[in-house]
């Protein structure tokens, strides 16, 4: 069964960044170059440059790469206030309002924390194969960042839309943060940190498989990652990499198209 967690979350500081929209960016894979360009211009600390860093004349295989740079601004980031650690754990109700074809939709879900397991050893099920590439990629962006900087899309089955029944009580009073992509998809996003929400939301969730709709290399990365923390000896049955960071949205919900 998929265990979930509340975490604490490193977020942006709207105070040093201004608008969350400015520094917002699309999953790593389908950013063009000359949309990287555009976000790189768009803000200084545009979420690109750790997703997806751009290569530069001179680096090397070692000391000075797109990887140690992204390091270099995460680590940066953080001690400057850019970025801030939240003071409790929580899980994060995540809405996504986008119009098709002259409809307006808004897709459902909640970001937490999921032990991993591999594909065929328990609850969670891919749906596509996998490239040695993107793998290796993402690997070395893990292993010298040691975050989660992009979270996995999975579904899962729910016709009573118990779970997000629960979380739409939890934050109907709540106001969220927002931000507007490039797409001009409307992003809002509430922190919920009540223990009691949390643990009844990951009883709910415990017993239903889930499947990826999108991140299977990021997913198998985040296996590799905990299997060389494993390696190297300090894997403890708590230790971070045991998790990855996950986007729960029901099969049912209305606002889910599958194009």
């Amino acid at each position: 069964m998929p265990e979930i967690q509340a975490f604490r979350a490193i977020r942006y500081n709207l105070g040093h960044v201004g608008s969350l929209s400015d520094v917002v960016a699309p999953p790593y894979d389908v950013i063009s170059p000359e949309l990287q360009d555009a976000l790189y211009k768009k803000h200084p600390c545009n979420v690109v440059r750790l997703i997806l860093n751009r290569i530069e004349p001179g680096d090397d295989d070692e000391a000075n790469n797109r990887y140690t740079r992204a390091a270099r601004f995460f680590r940066n980031w953080q001690s400057e206030g850019v970025l801030m650690t939240e003071p409790d754990p929580a899980i994060y109700v995540y809405h996504q309002q986008y119009d098709y074809l002259g409809a307006t939709y808004t897709r459902r879900g909640f970001l937490a924390r999921m032990r991993l397991s591999r594909f065929g050893e328990g609850q969670v099920f891919p749906h596509e194969e996998t490239m040695s590439g993107p793998k290796i990629d993402r690997l070395m962006l893990t292993a010298v960042c040691k975050a989660n900087l992009s979270p996995i899309f999975g579904l899962y089955p729910d016709p009573e839309r118990a779970a997000q029944r629960l979380l739409d009580e939890a934050v109907a009073a709540m106001t969220p943060i927002e931000a507007v992509d490039h797409l001009g998809v409307r992003n809002r996003l509430w922190a919920v940190s009540d223990v009691s929400i949390v643990s009844r939301l990951s009883a709910l969730i415990g017993p239903k498989p889930l499947f990826v709709a999108d991140g299977h290399h990021r997913y198998e990365t985040a296996c590799n990652y905990r299997d060389q923390v494993y390696d190297s000896g300090f894997l403890s049955p708590t230790h971070p990499a045991n998790y990855v960071l996950m986007m729960f949205v029901a099969m049912e919900d209305p606002g889910l198209l599958v194009l």
